[in-house]
Protein backbone atom coordinates (compact mmCIF):
# COMPACT_ATOMS: atom_id res chain seq x y z
CA UNK A 1 0.00 0.00 0.00
CA UNK A 2 1.55 3.27 -0.69
CA UNK A 3 2.85 5.58 1.58
CA UNK A 4 1.29 9.41 1.56
CA UNK A 5 3.42 11.81 3.34
CA UNK A 6 2.04 15.48 3.69
CA UNK A 7 4.63 18.87 4.04
CA UNK A 8 2.76 22.23 4.85
CA UNK A 9 4.78 25.28 4.68
CA UNK A 10 5.35 28.20 7.29
CA UNK A 11 4.83 31.15 4.80
CA UNK A 12 8.54 32.56 5.74
CA UNK A 13 10.95 29.91 5.11
CA UNK A 14 10.51 27.66 2.12
CA UNK A 15 8.94 27.92 -1.54
CA UNK A 16 9.42 25.36 -4.51
CA UNK A 17 9.83 25.28 -8.23
CA UNK A 18 8.17 21.42 -9.66
CA UNK A 19 9.41 19.82 -13.10
CA UNK A 20 6.60 18.18 -14.69
CA UNK A 21 7.68 14.71 -16.47
CA UNK A 22 11.18 14.48 -14.28
CA UNK A 23 10.89 10.97 -12.33
CA UNK A 24 13.78 11.13 -9.93
CA UNK A 25 17.11 13.85 -9.17
CA UNK A 26 19.41 12.46 -12.08
CA UNK A 27 16.78 12.12 -14.75
CA UNK A 28 16.73 14.62 -17.38
CA UNK A 29 13.25 14.65 -19.48
CA UNK A 30 12.92 15.88 -23.58
CA UNK A 31 12.82 19.44 -24.03
CA UNK A 32 9.14 19.00 -24.89
CA UNK A 33 8.47 16.57 -22.21
CA UNK A 34 8.89 18.57 -18.97
CA UNK A 35 7.04 21.98 -18.13
CA UNK A 36 8.24 24.23 -14.91
CA UNK A 37 5.65 25.66 -11.96
CA UNK A 38 6.61 26.73 -8.49
CA UNK A 39 5.41 26.67 -5.38
CA UNK A 40 4.62 29.88 -2.90
CA UNK A 41 5.28 29.99 0.80
CA UNK A 42 2.32 29.32 1.73
CA UNK A 43 2.11 26.18 -0.07
CA UNK A 44 -0.24 27.29 -3.06
CA UNK A 45 0.40 26.11 -6.40
CA UNK A 46 1.53 28.48 -9.32
CA UNK A 47 2.59 28.40 -13.11
CA UNK A 48 2.86 30.33 -16.17
CA UNK A 49 1.13 28.88 -19.26
CA UNK A 50 0.32 29.46 -22.97
CA UNK A 51 -2.85 30.29 -24.35
CA UNK A 52 -3.51 30.80 -28.32
CA UNK A 53 -6.14 31.17 -30.69
CA UNK A 54 -5.06 28.55 -33.55
CA UNK A 55 -3.13 31.33 -35.82
CA UNK A 56 0.90 29.82 -37.37
CA UNK A 57 2.24 31.83 -34.21
CA UNK A 58 0.63 30.47 -31.70
CA UNK A 59 0.99 26.67 -33.41
CA UNK A 60 4.78 26.51 -32.90
CA UNK A 61 4.31 28.17 -29.41
CA UNK A 62 5.69 32.10 -30.22
CA UNK A 63 3.43 35.02 -29.45
CA UNK A 64 1.09 33.15 -27.56
CA UNK A 65 -1.21 34.91 -24.37
CA UNK A 66 0.55 34.06 -21.71
CA UNK A 67 -1.46 32.88 -18.65
CA UNK A 68 -0.69 32.39 -14.55
CA UNK A 69 -2.55 29.31 -13.07
CA UNK A 70 -3.34 28.79 -10.17
CA UNK A 71 -4.99 26.34 -7.60
CA UNK A 72 -8.10 26.82 -9.03
CA UNK A 73 -6.88 27.00 -13.00
CA UNK A 74 -5.12 23.83 -12.30
CA UNK A 75 -7.93 21.68 -11.13
CA UNK A 76 -9.90 22.58 -13.97
CA UNK A 77 -7.34 22.62 -16.65
CA UNK A 78 -4.57 20.62 -15.36
CA UNK A 79 -5.56 18.20 -12.56
CA UNK A 80 -3.09 15.78 -12.50
CA UNK A 81 -0.80 18.34 -11.51
CA UNK A 82 -2.63 19.39 -8.49
CA UNK A 83 -4.78 16.49 -7.50
CA UNK A 84 -2.69 13.46 -5.97
CA UNK A 85 -4.85 10.78 -6.98
CA UNK A 86 -5.48 11.70 -10.69
CA UNK A 87 -1.39 12.10 -10.82
CA UNK A 88 -1.78 8.27 -9.53
CA UNK A 89 -4.53 7.58 -12.02
CA UNK A 90 -2.61 9.20 -14.88
CA UNK A 91 0.68 8.40 -13.46
CA UNK A 92 2.25 12.14 -13.90
CA UNK A 93 5.19 12.29 -12.12
CA UNK A 94 6.65 15.32 -10.95
CA UNK A 95 9.72 16.27 -8.79
CA UNK A 96 9.61 18.87 -6.73
CA UNK A 97 12.44 21.32 -5.23
CA UNK A 98 11.73 22.25 -1.50
CA UNK A 99 14.08 25.70 -1.19
CA UNK A 100 15.12 27.20 1.72
CA UNK A 101 14.81 31.09 1.76
CA UNK A 102 14.50 34.15 3.96
CA UNK A 103 11.32 35.36 4.99
CA UNK A 104 12.04 38.78 2.91
CA UNK A 105 12.77 36.17 0.14
CA UNK A 106 9.55 34.22 0.57
CA UNK A 107 7.66 37.04 0.40
CA UNK A 108 9.45 38.78 -2.45
CA UNK A 109 9.05 35.76 -4.37
CA UNK A 110 5.31 35.57 -3.50
CA UNK A 111 4.71 39.19 -5.13
CA UNK A 112 6.42 38.60 -8.04
CA UNK A 113 4.39 35.92 -9.42
CA UNK A 114 1.09 38.14 -8.30
CA UNK A 115 2.99 41.17 -10.40
CA UNK A 116 2.86 38.42 -13.04
CA UNK A 117 -0.25 36.88 -12.36
CA UNK A 118 -1.87 40.66 -12.77
CA UNK A 119 0.64 42.00 -16.09
CA UNK A 120 1.60 37.99 -17.76
CA UNK A 121 3.89 38.37 -20.34
CA UNK A 122 3.33 36.90 -24.08
CA UNK A 123 4.79 33.41 -24.21
CA UNK A 124 7.12 32.21 -26.32
CA UNK A 125 8.48 28.64 -26.37
CA UNK A 126 12.42 29.91 -26.90
CA UNK A 127 13.26 32.55 -23.85
CA UNK A 128 9.83 33.43 -22.47
CA UNK A 129 8.74 29.98 -21.76
CA UNK A 130 7.05 28.43 -18.30
CA UNK A 131 10.89 27.92 -17.05
CA UNK A 132 12.12 31.91 -18.27
CA UNK A 133 8.51 33.14 -16.35
CA UNK A 134 9.61 31.24 -13.18
CA UNK A 135 13.10 32.47 -13.09
CA UNK A 136 12.48 35.92 -13.31
CA UNK A 137 10.32 35.47 -9.98
CA UNK A 138 13.51 33.72 -8.37
CA UNK A 139 15.52 37.20 -9.52
CA UNK A 140 12.95 39.35 -8.20
CA UNK A 141 13.10 37.95 -4.73
CA UNK A 142 16.74 37.44 -4.82
CA UNK A 143 16.70 34.15 -4.54
CA UNK A 144 19.14 33.56 -7.65
CA UNK A 145 20.86 36.26 -9.30
CA UNK A 146 21.18 35.30 -12.67
CA UNK A 147 19.14 34.15 -15.49
CA UNK A 148 19.25 30.17 -16.84
CA UNK A 149 22.63 29.34 -18.12
CA UNK A 150 21.96 27.73 -21.40
CA UNK A 151 18.56 26.83 -23.00
CA UNK A 152 15.21 27.80 -20.49
CA UNK A 153 14.22 24.49 -19.26
CA UNK A 154 12.80 23.39 -16.17
CA UNK A 155 15.47 20.88 -16.14
CA UNK A 156 18.28 23.76 -15.97
CA UNK A 157 16.21 25.88 -13.38
CA UNK A 158 16.14 22.94 -11.27
CA UNK A 159 20.14 22.64 -11.72
CA UNK A 160 20.53 25.88 -11.43
CA UNK A 161 18.50 26.08 -8.38
CA UNK A 162 20.62 22.85 -6.73
CA UNK A 163 23.55 24.91 -7.21
CA UNK A 164 22.94 27.95 -5.83
CA UNK A 165 20.65 27.06 -2.99
CA UNK A 166 19.88 24.32 -0.13
CA UNK A 167 17.42 22.38 -1.71
CA UNK A 168 15.43 19.00 -0.88
CA UNK A 169 14.65 17.04 -3.89
CA UNK A 170 11.29 14.94 -4.11
CA UNK A 171 9.79 13.05 -7.31
CA UNK A 172 6.62 11.06 -7.19
CA UNK A 173 2.89 11.81 -7.64
CA UNK A 174 2.00 15.20 -5.68
CA UNK A 175 -1.16 16.82 -4.83
CA UNK A 176 -2.23 19.97 -2.98
CA UNK A 177 -4.97 20.56 -0.42
CA UNK A 178 -5.94 23.55 1.14
CA UNK A 179 -5.72 23.81 4.82
CA UNK A 180 -7.39 25.88 7.35
CA UNK A 181 -4.97 28.46 7.98
CA UNK A 182 -5.45 29.96 4.91
CA UNK A 183 -2.39 28.15 3.02
CA UNK A 184 -1.97 24.72 1.05
CA UNK A 185 -0.47 21.32 2.12
CA UNK A 186 1.36 18.92 0.02
CA UNK A 187 0.76 15.87 -0.09
CA UNK A 188 3.06 12.97 -1.88
CA UNK A 189 3.42 9.09 -2.84
CA UNK A 190 7.13 9.28 -3.37
CA UNK A 191 8.91 8.09 -6.63
CA UNK A 192 11.98 9.24 -5.08
CA UNK A 193 13.53 10.88 -2.41
CA UNK A 194 17.20 12.10 -2.11
CA UNK A 195 18.90 15.20 -0.70
CA UNK A 196 21.07 17.38 -2.56
CA UNK A 197 23.12 19.12 -0.60
CA UNK A 198 24.72 22.75 -1.81
CA UNK A 199 28.61 22.23 -1.74
CA UNK A 200 29.32 25.02 0.97
CA UNK A 201 26.11 24.55 3.56
CA UNK A 202 25.06 21.45 5.76
CA UNK A 203 21.68 19.89 5.33
CA UNK A 204 18.21 21.21 4.95
CA UNK A 205 14.86 19.41 5.54
CA UNK A 206 16.34 16.22 6.42
CA UNK A 207 13.37 14.98 8.03
CA UNK A 208 11.12 14.96 5.40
Amino acid sequence: MATIKKISFSNSNTVGMIVRGKIAPAHHPGKMEQHADCILSNGAPIGFFGEGDGDSSNKIGMSMKGVVYTHQEFARKRAPYVNLKIAQATRSISTVLLIEVTPTEAKAFDKAWEDLKMKPAAFHILGGNCSTRASSTFITAGILKKGIPGLDTPDSLYAQLIEKRKCTSISGYIGFSATTKGGYELSYESYALSYVPHPDQSSFASSL
